[in-house]
């Protein structure tokens, strides 16, 4: 009798946590009445799972693509200052991966990936890696996966390729606690090839995601919880950065969306807290409200990984708009335009550099010196050296263009593709030490964000939107 009151008390306790085919979610789940954005239904509730203790060694290791280098470039700086003592990052990349890729790759051992590892603060990258040569390195306490962001909210791209990569990786690491990456959405007039399977629609992608999150991943408790990096991103949306959360249409900006991503992997795995950690990324400006809001949604995100939380910092309708002069774009963030000097720029319309290319390295492509046929996609800017442009320096762009700046430890050096510096779209950057990293020289390719082919006009734009102003 005490054998089986025992046995209907586990199986009590088993649906009280909610355990089976429905999958965890926690109490915040419910959905939030306070937004007008369009809403996924809420799957069934579970009691509030109780918080880990935060370790000071932890180890993370992610199974991805570049969602999952934008989730966590600025992870390791955030653990440390929430007081992790020794952190290991790393990540098995391949660009765009699906789990199928991975699936493959890893039944089969493949060298196929780009590692990426960070244990002081920095990142480095080993070519041709094979899957279990990383699961092997170490005891990871925790591995994340995700789906390629085109196949996020499709549930017939899940199976049966995530079991099989869920098989290795326990074989492989069975104490790792595994995690899912949730992804988002792509930005309302992204050109991303796969943005048509959700009728290039920001919403229905972001509700898919959700959706295919709950039927694919909640469903096998060996996923002990989700990264809602998906949801931290749609919340900021609400805020007033609005929709320009991201460089291209897809991959996060610089300054908020690898900032709110790195604040929600971080709450999720460490219990951090978006609103009590201080670290955030010194090369970029933020507004009192800026920093806050991106603060807020990964919070929110925390709270409610699945329903859209409204911003408590709208956007303004004073705001600048998007032919804001470049005064008015200093001020907003923060710093008083008397203060810096405009640098006279030589602009070259209809050409561009490319480090990571061996023939060119510092030539630049245009028209006299080569055939390419995105020439007309950019405007570009001299090289500068260190010297040139010195800490406390301002890089502005107005909304509407982006700019590549590109980077060169040594000009007859070229870089790998993988070391290449993206795309920025942050109206104001600051330099200093850490924007020039370990390069020595850069230069700086101006685009429409999304990029497409210039006129003339648009060209002579491209280079008006863009500015250095040099502290005096």
């Amino acid at each position: 009798m005490v054998k089986k009151a025992l046995f209907i008390l586990g199986i009590a306790a088993l649906m009280v946590l909610g355990c089976g085919k429905q999958g965890p979610e926690t109490p915040q789940n419910k959905p939030d009445t306070t937004t007008d954005q369009p809403q996924t239904p809420p799957g069934p509730e579970d009691p509030e799972v109780p918080q880990e203790p935060q370790k000071d060694v932890i180890s993370i290791l992610a199974i991805g693509n570049s969602f999952s280098v934008d989730g966590m470039q600025y992870l390791w700086d955030i653990l440390k200052a929430d007081g992790a003592k020794e952190i290991v990052l790393g990540n098995l990349y391949i660009g765009g991966c699906t789990l199928a890729t991975h699936s493959g790759n890893f039944t089969s051992n493949s060298a196929s990936y780009t590692y990426y590892k960070n244990t002081s603060g920095s990142w480095s990258t080993t070519a041709s890696y094979k899957p279990l040569d990383a699961l092997k390195e170490r005891e990871w306490d925790y591995i994340t996966m995700q789906q390629a962001s085109g196949s996020s909210g499709v549930e017939t791209s899940y199976e049966p390729y995530i079991d099989n990569i869920i098989s290795v990786v326990t074989a492989n690491c069975p104490d790792a606690t595994l995690l899912w990456h949730m992804t988002w959405a792509y930005q309302g007039n992204s050109t991303h090839s796969s943005f048509p399977t959700y009728g290039s629609d920001q919403m229905t992608m972001y509700n898919s995601i959700v959706s295919t999150v709950r039927s694919k991943v909640l469903t096998r408790e060996v996923f002990k919880k989700v990264i809602p990096s998906g949801t931290a991103v749609q919340n900021l949306r609400t805020s007033l950065y609005g929709d320009n959360i991201t460089r291209d249409g897809h991959h996060l900006s610089y300054d908020a969306g690898r900032f709110v991503t790195a604040l929600t992997w971080a709450g999720t795995i460490r219990g951090t807290d978006p609103m009590k950690v201080s670290w955030k990324p010194s090369q970029y400006a933020y507004s009192e409200q800026q920093e806050a809001a991106i603060r807020e949604a990964a919070a929110n995100a925390l709270k409610k990984p699945y329903q859209i939380t409204e911003s408590s910092y709208p956007p303004d309708p004073n705001a600048p708009q998007a032919d804001a002069d470049h005064e008015t774009l200093i001020t907003a963030a923060g710093f008083n335009p008397a203060d810096y000097t405009k640098l006279e720029i030589p602009f070259t319309k209809f050409g561009y550099y490319n480090s990571s290319n061996s023939t060119f390295i510092s030539k630049m492509y245009n028209h006299q010196t080569s055939t390419a046929s995105n020439l007309n996609d950019f405007c570009t800017t001299p090289i500068y050296e260190k010297k040139d442009l010195p800490d406390g320096t301002l890089i502005v762009i107005r909304k509407g263009f982006q700019y590549r700046p590109e980077g060169w430890v040594s000009l007859d050096k070229a870089n790998s593709s993988s070391n290449r510096p993206g795309n920025v779209s942050a109206n104001v950057v600051k330099v200093d030490a850490s924007w020039w990293g370990s390069w020595n020289y850069r230069a700086f390719n101006i685009s429409l964000d999304p990029r497409k082919t210039m006129t003339e006009q648009q060209a002579a734009e491209a280079c008006e939107a863009f500015g250095i102003y040099l502290p005096k």
